[in-house]
């Protein structure tokens, strides 16, 4: 059966494609955590990014350590060390599962959820905040919506909170040029 030159060399570009997608993945994450750990240090947190990232999950619900762990990209190993530092530090606290002796459900301490309500989620001095501010309007949206499309199709993505606040995403959907066609659309007759 002939080969199609055509199909073949598509697919040796989209496997390229998604080789540097990985590379610039691992640049913003590095980036992104190292941000996090300057803001949880000038908020006197006390609390590492990793540690943040446990109570960030548990604030959201999820109380088992290793769903935490899948969706952290953690060792369930490393993840008892966290979470052993969180309980000492009376942030969070383990509880019983009556129906299974083995499993240890986690739960935020009201000091674990005061503390995670105070530490900004993102502020001017990110530098992820400044590179996108570096960006036209238009281009951070179409970004931020191509994003958003890849991740939607990726597996446990649903997992991943990334639609937790559905009007923050919709302003930013009308934002930029999509906001100025839509009022054009609202004024024609």
């Amino acid at each position: 059966m002939p080969i199609d030159c055509k199909q073949a060399s598509a697919s040796a570009e989209t496997v390229a494609m998604a080789d540097k997608i990985r590379s610039m993945c691992s640049v913003i994450t590095k980036i992104a955590r190292a941000d996090l750990q300057t803001r949880l240090e000038n908020h006197d947190s006390g609390i590492s990014a990793i540690e943040h990232g446990v109570l960030r999950h548990l604030s959201r619900g999820v109380a088992s350590m290793a769903e935490i762990s899948r969706l952290m990209g953690v060792a369930p190993s490393t993840l008892v060390y966290v979470v052993d530092g969180l309980v000492k530090k009376k942030l969070v606290k383990r509880g019983k599962d009556p129906n299974d002796r083995r499993r240890e459900p986690l739960a935020l301490e009201k000091k674990g959820a005061a503390l995670f309500a105070r530490i900004p989620k993102m502020d001017a001095s990110s530098v992820l905040v400044k590179r996108l501010e570096a960006m036209k309007e238009s281009r951070r949206c179409e970004f931020l919506s191509l994003l958003n499309e890849f991740s939607q199709g990726l597996p446990g993505s649903e997992k991943l909170y990334l639609r937790p606040d559905t009007e923050a995403r919709d302003e930013l959907a009308l934002s930029g040029s999509e906001r100025a066609s839509s009022t054009v659309k609202a004024r024609k007759p």
